[in-house]
């Protein structure tokens, strides 16, 4: 008994130890970098994403770590623009200002040592190198933006997507299994006129800890300020603001992004901005006019090559016609039981850099009373929404976004299976089609063997037939034949 125990006990131990090495988590400390043509190198591992170093006149970094390096994960200051790992390996494509490289895989194995070349005027913030294993859930692997969006949030700023779209996110998105896409209008590596370097990595940061996995497109539409509690002069302020910087056209932009990733629904702004903020405004005004312009293929012929687009539903945050509240104090299932809300409350505990403003206590109340649903928020609720537009007829029962929407995925699904359908039709034509032509030769057949019986039948009647004639043609010949002899016989006698 006691020998079996041991064994017993060994054979767990073995089980746990495969089991921890098979889920063994990549490692990215204990690399060694090195850079050139990078001022201010130390910046690039010093473990703060807000300081960066420059590749004036084009730099390299050698990445060395002696268990292999398994992927790299850049994070740079700036869109970068391509660059090569290895001299040949061309990588950074996208443009994602947060990168994750399966070294491993391009190269078809981890190494030693890898080089990295970036172009002049590169700018990168941190450099990790990490072994074979799975990635800490902090790595950002994103996706390209969608080509086919279920929901597209149209989000001013970022923080507004965490703010006043609160919940919306991890609920369509990582609850729910749907495609979602947000677009910013503004960029904030310029806000007012001041270089802004911790903005853009929050916006990613926020994005990533509510499950958004399709990176965001970004306009190059600077973030200024202006804000009016009237509408007609938030906007008028906006876009003066916007006129003095030369920006280009808002409703081209989004026109171009509805019909690049065609959503099935948009969600965006207030018509009045919230709070006034002349920018929301702007976004919402800019909007309502993209949405149909999108789906005329006579208008903006820049981004004709996506082709048109008309989208099936246009919510607007606070809209009061065709309005709907949604419940964002649900436990989700992908979040461990945490509500949409108090997923975006993570997503916002991203954006350091505006906790200092009174969206801090709108979000998360105060110590004494603290806020831990979305219902609890008056003001700006989250959860109110209008229908602005719909190609599907109004909402009935209300409480989703997606009431007569056929998401992407169930479109395909549908088309799949008529698909398979038709197929299983084609075959079973083709069966019983084939069943048809085997039945007809085999008739063909019998009926050729039966013709064929019945004319050998008839040739050997006929040949019978005239065997019995020429029998009876003998008989008929031989009597008087005989008759004859015998009178020659008798004659002869005599």
């Amino acid at each position: 008994m006691k020998m079996a125990g041991r064994f017993l006990l060994v054979l767990l131990l073995f089980i746990i130890l495969a089991f921890s090495a098979d889920a063994q988590e990549a490692e990215h400390t204990g690399a060694a970098l090195q850079a050139e043509g990078f001022s201010n190198a130390k910046r690039l591992w010093d473990g703060d994403q807000t300081t960066w170093s420059a590749a004036r006149d084009g730099g390299r970094i050698t990445v060395t770590r002696a268990d292999g390096i398994a992927g790299l994960y850049i994070l740079f200051d700036r869109p970068p623009q391509p660059w090569t790992l290895e001299g040949s390996t061309v990588c950074g494509a996208n443009g994602f200002l947060h990168e994750y490289v399966d070294a491993a895989s391009l190269l078809g194995e981890p190494r030693e040592t890898l080089t990295l070349d970036f172009p002049a005027g590169t700018a990168v913030s941190e450099v990790y190198a990490f072994s074979a294993g799975d990635l800490p859930a902090w790595v950002q692997t994103w996706a390209p933006p969608l080509e086919e969006a279920d929901l597209m949030l149209v989000s001013s700023h970022s923080d507004d997507e965490q703010l006043f779209f609160a919940g919306l996110l991890p609920l369509y998105g990582a609850e729910r299994g749907l495609g979602v896409q947000v677009v910013y209008f503004v960029q904030h590596f310029e806000a007012n006129g001041r270089q802004d370097h911790r903005r853009p990595h929050e916006q990613l940061d926020g994005l990533w800890a509510v499950g958004v996995r399709s990176y965001p497109i970004i306009s190059d539409f600077p973030d200024l300020y202006s804000q009016s509690d009237n509408r007609a002069q938030a906007l008028s302020l906006a876009l003066k603001a916007y006129d003095r910087t030369g920006t280009g056209d808002f409703v081209a932009y989004l026109v171009s992004c509805i019909r690049r990733c065609k959503p099935l629904v948009i969600v965006s702004h207030d018509l009045d901005g919230e709070y006034g903020h002349g920018t929301h405004v702007l976004c919402a005004d800019a909007l309502t006019t993209a949405i149909f312009a999108a789906a005329d293929p006579d208008q903006y012929p820049d981004s004709a090559g996506f082709g048109p687009w008309a989208v099936e539903k246009t919510y607007l945050h606070l809209y009061d016609q065709n309005p709907v509240v949604l419940d964002l104090d649900v436990p989700l299932d992908s979040f461990n039981g945490k509500t949409a809300f108090q997923v975006t409350q993570d997503g916002f505990a991203c954006h350091k850099s505006q906790h200092w403003t009174w969206f801090y206590k709108w979000i998360y109340g105060t110590k004494d009373r603290p806020i831990t649903r979305a219902a609890d928020i008056k003001r700006y609720s989250p959860c109110r929404y209008g229908l602005y537009s719909t190609l599907v007829g109004p909402d009935e029962a209300g409480g989703d976004l997606f009431e007569h929407v056929e998401t992407y995925a169930a479109r395909h699904a549908r088309a799949e299976a008529e698909a398979r359908a038709a197929r299983e039709a084609q075959e079973e034509a083709a069966h019983l089609q084939a069943e048809a032509e085997a039945a007809a030769r085999a008739e063909e057949e019998r009926l050729q063997a039966e013709a064929r019986e019945e004319l050998a039948a008839r040739q050997a009647r006929e040949e019978r037939d005239r065997r019995n004639r020429h029998l009876a043609w003998g008989a008929a010949l031989a009597l008087p034949l005989a008759a004859l002899l015998l009178l020659l016989k008798k004659r002869k006698k005599q």
